[in-house]
């Protein structure tokens, strides 16, 4: 099996940019237009806003990164969302975030996603 490795880290990078850059014009076209309201704004709608966009992204992810593969796009799309779930981590960690159930939900949400995405690429 040829791991896509470069075509797994962008998708990756760009699944997370997306996620954060949704959330971002979500508050600037719904949310509170002074600071602190909306900086509380984001904080509440990215509890249902984070784990929904990473599992859509991963989803699509997963298939784009599986599509052409040769063999295993299963494997392909598991490896996407695993790296997506770290980066996530690892932004949680940077931030200072506490541990919250709904993190590790999100980020298993991730993995299950890609190789969704993964396997729906083999199909076709």
């Amino acid at each position: 099996m040829k791991v896509r490795i470069a075509r797994t880290l962008i998708t990756a990078l760009v699944a997370e940019i997306l996620a954060i850059a949704g959330l971002v014009i979500a508050v600037a076209l719904f949310g509170p237009s002074e600071a602190e309201a909306a900086a509380e704004w984001a904080a509440e709608t990215g509890w249902w806003f984070g784990p929904v966009a990473g599992f859509i992204l991963c989803l699509v992810g997963g298939w784009f990164v599986a599509r052409g593969a040769t063999s295993d796009h299963v494997v392909h799309g598991l490896l996407l969302g695993v790296v997506v779930a770290a980066i996530d981590v690892g932004l949680l960690l940077a931030g200072g975030a506490e541990f919250q159930m709904v993190f590790v939900i999100s980020n298993v949400g991730r993995v299950v996603a890609g190789g969704v995405g993964g396997w729906w690429a083999g199909r076709g």
